[in-house]
């Protein structure tokens, strides 16, 4: 049997396969439309729950932010209603929300605004009492009521102290603030999803729309007794998934004709240019003789290249080796340049850390400093003289400081200290000459000097960032250093009297804390930070030494 011969039964054969196919793929593509429909329908649900989110994002923002603050605070205690019309009524507008309701913790009503109603509601549209007791469980309770002006989103939050960020304290007061579900609120909802929104009652008919194909959700919006108060109909038509499920059946006898046609055309084509080239080639290669080829490489197809490339292979294979080794040295060059991105991300790391220990912090307590002039200035202008002749050699010192940055090097390597501890000391002197602030200083001489000048380095700088903190954020009057031999290793301790803070939650804020955790592990120490609300700051740096024998 020749080729010809097997190539008429192989089409044969693959005609009869290829309308075999088609029958199972136009089942398999059914399967598959009522699959991405039920897909989509899921997609469209969860897209539908971002975006009624997302369009509350504004209200629960209000509801939140403004119940956590002492001036709503004190308004429930005041009810100023000056203070109202700045704060809540020009907010309205603000957060684009149409109602807010501010009440006493037994109900009453501090103040009521609202806007956009086509009714006035100076006292919230639903009974107090079962909603305050419902907002005595849950504190941030969110609930709809019709009006006649439409559906009125609400969202309840209990007013109490900034400082009560975790939410925990008894509620003083309650903000309730509403969002109108009109026409146009649908309208947006509309546009965003792109699909065709309703309000049904609680036992109204579904929309004629949605006996369509497409997909059709419908979501219950409740009430603050938890009865529906009306259900918000979806109906998206996908014209791009429907269209071709409704005319799959046309489609599918013109794609047989064609698959017909072109299995014919393609048996009739390979006999003359496929068939007949690679005899050609055949007899080439059985001859290793470039002769048969003569015709076939004047052709401008696939063949006639291939003829040309088996008399040049050899040239190929030389510039194929060349191209390899030159692959190589491009590898080589990349993975350079590559190395060199490295070492300059990390310079530019160490340089963020360094200006952000040293020459902000100093920068920060030469500000502190100004503000404490500025204060005794009229009082007493001859310590005010003073401070400011101090806040002047702080600034040179600040300005060759940069200068040695700039130039790379660090700020202590340009103006070594004689040892650690009068650096402590120069230090010392200089803040309390600038800030209403007592340093005590109890410092060893002799674990001063065992200090190596890279510990001396990160040390110092960990200091300034540490009684910088404790001026900046802690408002500390009191601070205590302490360098002592604690059995054989060196120990430095800072403490304050300030405000403290909680560790969990500065956790990932600025650059202060990672710096000094940094620092102490380039230089093999362990740092402790331990501090509370109200309770000041510690910081111990233990340095990794051999105890003394």
């Amino acid at each position: 049997m020749n080729t010809k011969t097997r190539l008429a039964l192989l089409f044969g054969l693959l005609l009869l396969a290829f309308g075999a196919t088609v029958l199972s793929l136009r089942v398999w593509y059914a399967r598959e439309a009522d699959r991405m429909l039920v897909n989509l329908q899921h997609e469209r649900r969860a897209l539908l729950e971002q975006v009624l989110q997302l369009t509350s994002q504004s209200l629960r923002n209000f509801a939140t932010d403004y119940s956590n603050w002492d001036e709503m605070l004190a308004f429930v205690h005041s009810g100023d209603p000056a203070w109202a019309t700045i704060n809540i009524d020009a907010s309205l507008q603000t957060f684009n929300v149409q109602a807010a309701w501010v009440l006493r913790t037994d109900g009453s009503l501090v103040y009521g605004a609202t806007r956009q109603l086509s009714e006035v509601h100076p006292t919230p549209p639903f009974p107090l009492e079962p909603v305050l007791a419902k907002m005595r469980v849950e504190k941030f309770a969110h609930f709809f009521v019709a009006v006649p002006a439409g559906l009125l989103e609400i969202r309840t939050a209990p007013i109490q102290p900034s400082s009560d960020v975790r939410r925990d304290s008894e509620a003083q007061g309650w903000l309730l603030i509403g969002q109108l579900w009109n026409s146009a609120y649908l309208k947006t909802l509309t546009s965003v999803l792109d699909s065709e929104l309703s309000l049904l009652a609680p036992d109204g008919a579904p929309d004629p729309s949605s006996s369509k194909p497409g997909i059709h959700l419908r979501q219950n919006l409740t009430g603050w007794d938890g009865h529906i108060v009306q259900v918000m109909q979806l109906d998206y038509h996908p014209e791009s998934l429907l269209a071709p499920l409704e005319n799959d059946q046309l489609e599918m006898v013109l794609f047989c004709c064609f698959g017909c046609a072109a299995i014919i055309f393609i048996f009739a084509g390979v006999s003359r240019w496929v068939i007949k080239p690679l005899r050609q080639l055949e007899l080439s290669m059985a001859t290793q003789s470039s002769v048969p080829l003569a015709g076939l490489s004047k052709q401008t197809d696939e063949f006639g290249r291939l003829a040309q490339l088996v008399t040049s292979s050899f040239n190929r294979r030389a510039t194929l080796e060349l191209t390899v080794d030159y692959h190589k040295k491009t590898e080589i060059a990349l993975r350079q340049s590559e190395e060199q991105v490295r070492l300059s991300a990390a310079l530019r790391a160490r340089l963020a850390r360094d200006l952000h220990d040293h020459v902000i912090q100093s920068i920060y307590a030469t500000g502190l400093g100004l503000e404490s002039i500025r204060r005794t200035l009229s009082t007493d202008p001859l310590v005010a003289e003073q401070h400011l002749e101090a806040v002047r050699q702080t600034l040179n010192q600040l300005i060759r400081e940069i200068r040695s940055f700039i130039t790379g090097l660090e700020p202590e390597a340009t103006q070594p200290t004689p040892n650690f501890a009068q650096a402590l000391q120069t230090l010392a002197t200089t803040l309390q000459s600038l800030h209403p602030i007592h340093i005590e200083l109890n410092l060893d001489p002799q674990v001063a000097v065992r200090l190596s000048p890279q510990e001396e380095v990160h040390a110092l700088q960990i200091v300034r960032e540490g009684v910088s903190n404790a001026l900046r954020h802690g408002n500390a009057t009191q601070i205590d250093l302490r360098l002592l031999d604690v059995a054989g290793v060196s120990l430095l301790q800072i403490e304050d009297n300030g405000c403290g803070f909680d560790l969990a939650t500065v956790t990932g804020r600025g650059s202060g804390l990672s710096n000094l955790t940094a620092r102490a592990q380039e230089m093999g120490a362990t740092l402790r930070i331990d501090s509370a609300p109200g309770d000041g700051t510690r910081l111990n740096l233990r340095f990794h030494q051999a105890p003394l024998t």
